[in-house]
């Protein structure tokens, strides 16, 4: 079991699962990670532009700095696209010696094992 799921509207932090007030009088996003950072709490992944990430209609969540979950806790596999932090989907071609990664925002195409290596 990993951290609550939650979700942010209009300056409050809610459950996700239940809809349930945990806190609210944030004044700015910035304060709601402050917060978030402190407790064992989790928000939906956003994109450098502060775009949500979406996958069937959910939000996705980051647990243990690389492992993605849906809110009913199923483990996707996703990667964080370099140029502009979109959601990074598998492409369906299977080549053996690439991991070959698609953007959805941006459409950047990148090898998620090679993207590791050279850093």
């Amino acid at each position: 079991m990993g951290p609550m799921k939650t979700v942010v509207r209009d300056q409050a932090l809610y459950e996700a699962k239940s809809g349930k007030l945990i806190k609210d009088g944030f004044a700015d996003y910035r304060e709601v990670e402050a917060y978030v950072k402190h407790h064992y709490l989790a928000l939906p992944v956003v994109d450098n532009a502060g775009k949500a990430w979406v996958l069937d209609d959910g939000p996705i969540y980051c647990l243990h700095g690389s492992q993605y979950e849906l809110l009913n806790d199923q483990r996707v596999h996703l990667s964080r696209c370099p140029d502009c932090g979109g959601m990074g989907i598998r492409a369906d071609e299977f080549v053996v010696e690439s991991d070959c990664i698609r953007c959805t925002q941006c459409g950047h195409e990148f090898d998620a094992r090679l993207e590791m290596m050279e850093t």
